[in-house]
Parts: structure tokens; sequence; C-alpha cells
């Protein structure tokens, strides 16, 4: 049978993280990493052979159970689409440095490449509700889907829970703002984090309101094409995103993020965590390619790697 090749770009948190999961709206842009699965399939077997290239080995998956690394999102993705057997090769690569990942929505992007790959198509309404599926048995039903919805659609794209799926709109960058991203030198599983404030001992912290009114602002001004009001939302993130590490038990804001953000606004950027935190990214946002280059020589000066990402067009795509 012939093989089919499928490719899905990474991600990167502009506001809502958290918030998202208590119904605020997040602004995600899909950012130009891609994972790469490559399906040979050999009929309705009940095997599949898992290689990746990023960690040198292959695992067979007879019944689909979640294993870490790759292999977890490809054995996700196979239980939530049903496919038959064969042979799936996973190139995440791009998604770290060594052995250590970037933060850059490796695990979603495996997982839409691979559900694409095995239904051999790539139109989003096809492709997502499995993707979201397969997110869910990945990380306990405790993720958002914001990133799967990001690596499924490219650009940038607003998203919000609804009933059991997502409403996703497109959007654009608020005219004359830069994304600039950097890198902590830190890992930072985000299925632990989430666990952890699943089980925190405050049902609802404090800070996670305050953080959901920030969210809609943000989306509001993305939406309204408003830079300076998203300037100030993404101002108001980062300490709100502190206190509710803090209120929840949950490290979110360590000090490789604090001292991102502050170089970034040394810079004359604004600046904030992106995603989960506990390590990972951060993002940057300037008002002009000098700003961003003084961003990027900042974070430099700072101990942080300044990444080469832009934002990705396209979603998903086959070939």
């Amino acid at each position: 049978m012939t093989a089919v090749v499928a490719r899905a770009p990474g991600k990167l948190f502009l506001t809502g993280e958290w918030a998202v999961l208590a119904g605020a709206p997040a602004v995600v842009a899909a950012v130009d990493r891609w994972a790469e699965a490559r399906f040979e399939p050999d009929g309705p077997t009940g095997t599949l052979v898992v290689e990746s290239l990023a960690e040198g080995r292959a695992v067979r998956l007879d019944d689909g159970a979640a294993r870490d690394g790759d292999a977890a999102a490809v054995a996700a993705a196979w239980r939530a689409t049903g496919a038959g057997g064969g042979r799936l090769v996973v190139d995440s690569r791009a998604f770290l440095v060594g052995e250590r990942k970037l933060g850059l929505g490796r695990s979603a992007a495996t997982l839409v490449a691979t559900v694409a790959a095995l239904r051999g198509g790539a139109q989003p309404p096809a492709v997502l509700p499995a993707a979201l599926t397969a997110n869910a048995i990945l990380q306990d039903g405790r993720g958002s889907g914001a990133d799967v919805a990001a690596a499924v659609h490219g650009g940038v794209v607003e998203v919000r829970r609804a009933g059991e799926g997502l409403a996703i709109t497109p959007r654009r960058l608020p005219p004359g703002l830069r994304l600039v991203a950097g890198w902590t030198g830190a890992a930072a599983p985000t299925a632990p984090l989430l666990a952890r404030f699943a089980g925190r001992a405050v049902a609802e912290p404090p800070a996670l309101a305050a953080l959901g009114a920030v969210a809609v602002a943000a989306a509001d001004a993305v939406a309204r094409g408003d830079a300076g009001a998203l300037l100030d939302a993404v101002e108001r993130t980062t300490p709100l995103l502190d206190a509710l590490g803090a209120q929840a038990g949950v490290p979110i804001v360590t000090p490789a993020l604090r001292a991102l953000v502050a170089a970034a606004r040394r810079a004359g950027a604004v600046a904030k965590p992106a995603g989960a935190g506990g390590g990972d990214c951060g993002i940057a946002l300037a008002t002009s390619a000098r700003c961003a280059a003084a961003v990027r020589a900042a974070w430099r000066e700072a101990g942080i790697l300044p990444l080469d990402v832009a934002v990705a067009p396209a979603g998903v795509t086959l070939g």
C-alpha cells in the first residue's frame, strides 16, 4: 500500500493559557516547527510499529496503550482513529534541542500529523475531532485542545471551549506587532503540571478569574486589531500567572521565565510565559524590528535562547 505523509506545525500561546481551562478564550499562534508522520499501512491488523527519529527507537503498539514520548502521542491518535496496522515513522526533531523539548507543542503537532496520516486526509473538519479525542486520551482529559486547534488550522486562532468541542476563529496579530520567542533552557512537561492543577487544594484560585478577564480583553483586542490593548493585556498576564501558581501550588512562573520577561521589558517590549509554564518558552511582543532585535540581544545576555520561529500560515497538510 502507498505511504501517507502528513505534517503539522507547532504552537505558541499568545494569551489565555490556564484561563482557557475555565472557559476564557485563548489566542494561539501556529509556528513553523513541524512534526511529520509517515504511515505505511499493511491492512486491518492489530499492530502498529512506531519509529521515532527524535528518540532513535521503535515501539510496537499492540493495544494502543499510551507510552512516553512520540509513541504516546501516536498511540493516542491510533486509538482515536481506529486505524489499521502498519508502520508509522515520526519526525519531531524540530521541537527539541538535544533531548530537551522547547515547549512549542511537540505532542499536539505529532497527534495532528498522525491523525491526518492515519486518516489519509488533512481537512480540519475531518482531523480536528479525532485529534481532540486523541489529546484527551493523552492528557487524561485535562488539556484545553487549543494547541491542537492551532496545529490543525495554522495561522493565529482564537479558541474557546464549546461543550465537548472548541469554537475556533481565525485571527491575525494587530498591525505593527512582531512576535519573538525565547527558550529558558529548562524543559517542562505539561501533563504533570495539568495533573497538579487538577488536584489543587483551592477549587477556584482567585487569580484564575482575573486571568480570564485579561484573556477576554486580549482576545477582544486581537479581534479589533488594537495593538495597544493587546500589549496592555500581555503586560498584565505574568503577575497573574505567578499568583495563580502560588494559589494552586503549580510552578508556572520560574526564575528563568521571570528573567525572560524582565529582559524583554528592558528592551522595550512586553513579555510573558507561553503555555503551561514551569520552564520552556516565553514570548515577547515588539513594536518594531529594532525592538525585536533588542529583545533577542537582551535575552542572550540573560541566558535565554531566542528561537527562530514565525507564524505558520498553514496548518496540517499531506505530502
